[in-house]
């Protein structure tokens, strides 16, 4: 009865400080309100979340943050919200960012009603002012800085008189037209292996391949994206939006992630609703999503936000009590903002809120191998030529302390992305050992040499070794029509020749006479060409 009592307090004891660990928390006093109606008919809205010089920016549909006048626009810092001289604001704001000590503010928003800001214009610290003379010709959806430059994407056709549909960059004050995507509608910007990308509407991801040109990203989500956001730990693109497939048939709803040579669907995504955009983030290493879904494809309740651990889904709590649209990562801190009124377990929290979840260790070291003779065409089969195959290896973790090669051949390597040659047919279970700080993690992958007749180590003649290990002589045992011009060459593990036997018949013996202990390679030739290794493990 002691050790049963034990059991129960040691339960209750790692569920309290499991539920302490991952916790909601509410800005309180600092709530943000909308005076007109009463929530959850009119919550005010948090739309997007910008975070810079240590402060939490956010734009949407609210009227004050705790006693102070905001007008859909504000910063929190120190304990306490402040204004940028908005009165009264038309519209909705979408996307904020600061660039050249201006902050560039995007939406169908016009602050002031001053039509002239309307869908795009900059505080400077002192006014508001829009994007040159004539303005911005249609909505601001999103912005990302790359190279010193900012871009800019939307449903616009021009920005102060200059062309460009949906898509335009901004550098030393000058709009610059880098080329039409061909789409009405633009959602998300982002940057990948320092391409720029670009998430649209109904018709995917864009990549752009020169100054004004851009063509499809391979493999693309089957409808639009709504937003995107790199683990740049591990190298991995995850997008977001609403669409049921990527690389055509692989099922995967809402969200998927590609790892730079394949599209992953991550446990078949997110039901009954998008993931919204501005609502994806990288938060102690997991994936952090948020919409208007209501339920993962496997069935887990998870209220409008959900977190991808790598391998699984989880819900934080209870999650949200009506829709997420802007997620951001602040002093280790996940900040929510929607159209929620409540989280967690039914705390009050007015469009926003905070998410803690403890430090997860090495969960978000996770290591991926690829092999390759093209560079973004993956392949687990090479053939020889002249007695060598040249084999590409790819690491995603570009960052890394250190990168530790085992190419199961004696070869090995430290760089990332090393090229290896291989001499002998055969299955080689290549893995890779990734040390970052006090992380250390290992990832494989099984890759198949062969001769360039197509004849494969596990389809080639059906050769069988015994026993194997063995303290004395080997037997090899062949089921071959025709043994003509057939021979076994057996080598140590420093490529020194031991002997070489014809084979006239399916039974053949190799003496061990004078061998010493340790592993050898019996490579079995046809015409001079080798078809199959096995290797050959003796003991005195």
């Amino acid at each position: 009865m002691k050790g049963l009592n034990l059991y129960f307090i040691i339960c209750l004891m790692l569920c309290t400080q499991f539920s302490i660990a991952q916790t909601w928390h509410t800005f309180a006093e600092d709530s943000l309100c909308f005076s007109i109606g009463i929530c959850p008919t009119h919550c005010p809205s948090v739309q997007t979340i910008y975070l810079t010089d240590n402060s939490i920016y956010v734009g949407g549909v609210f009227d004050k943050g705790g006693e102070v006048e905001l007008a859909s626009l504000g910063y929190y810092k120190n304990g306490q919200w402040f204004g940028l001289e908005v009165s009264t604001c038309i519209g909705i704001i979408y996307c904020i960012t600061k660039y050249e000590n201006k902050l560039f503010v995007g939406g169908t928003w016009y602050p002031n009603w001053m039509s002239e800001l309307r869908y795009l214009s900059f505080w400077d610290g002192s006014s508001w002012n829009p994007p040159g003379d004539i303005g911005c010709a249609g909505r601001v959806s999103n912005f990302k800085i790359h190279n010193d430059t900012l871009f800019v994407c939307g449903a616009f056709v021009s920005i102060d008189g200059t062309d460009g549909m949906s898509v335009m960059a901004y550098d030393n004050n000058d709009w610059i037209n880098i080329g039409s995507i061909n789409v009405a509608n633009a959602n998300a910007l982002e940057v990948y292996n320092d391409e720029m990308l670009c998430g649209t509407r109904y018709l995917g991801i864009y990549k752009r391949t020169g100054a004004t040109s851009w063509e499809h990203f391979p493999g693309e989500p089957s409808g639009s994206v709504n937003d995107m956001v790199v683990d740049t730990t591990n190298n991995l693109l995850y997008v977001g939006g609403v669409f049921h497939y990527v690389d055509n048939d692989n099922y995967s709803r809402n969200v998927a992630m590609w790892d730079g040579f394949e599209w992953h669907s991550l446990d078949s995504g997110v039901l009954h609703g998008d993931v919204n955009k501005d609502a994806m983030a990288i938060y102690r290493g997991d994936l952090y999503i948020g919409g208007i879904f209501d339920s993962t494809s496997n069935g887990l309740p998870v209220n409008y936000i959900a977190r991808w651990d790598g391998s699984n889904w989880n819900n934080l709590g209870n999650g949200c009590n009506n829709w997420v649209f802007a997620l951001s990562v602040y002093n280790d801190t996940l900040i929510v903002g929607g159209d929620f009124s409540e989280v967690g377990d039914s705390q009050r929290a007015l469009a926003l809120a905070k998410w803690h979840m403890p430090d997860t260790g090495c969960n978000y070291l996770r290591p991926i191998v690829y092999a390759y003779e093209e560079f973004g065409t993956a392949k687990d089969t090479f053939q020889l030529s002249d007695a060598q195959a040249e084999v590409s290896f790819y690491n995603n973790n570009a960052y890394a302390d250190t990168w530790e090669w085992n190419f199961d051949d004696t070869g090995s390597s430290d760089i990332k992305n090393p090229t290896h040659s291989y001499n002998e047919i055969g299955e080689y279970n290549v893995q890779i050992t990734v040390t970052d700080g006090e992380c250390v993690k290992t990832a494989n992958r099984i890759i198949y040499i062969e001769e360039k007749s197509g004849i494969k180590k596990h389809e080639a003649i059906n050769i069988q070794v015994f026993p194997n290990p063995s303290h004395s002589n080997f037997t090899v045992k062949l089921e071959q029509f025709n043994y003509e011009n057939t021979e076994l060459s057996i080598v140590d593990t420093n490529g020194k020749l031991k002997c070489t036997i014809t084979v006239t018949s399916d039974i053949t013996v190799i003496s061990t006479k004078g061998w010493c202990s340790g592993t050898y390679n019996c490579n079995l030739f046809v015409d001079g060409k080798l078809v199959s290794t096995e290797n050959l493990i003796f003991l005195e």
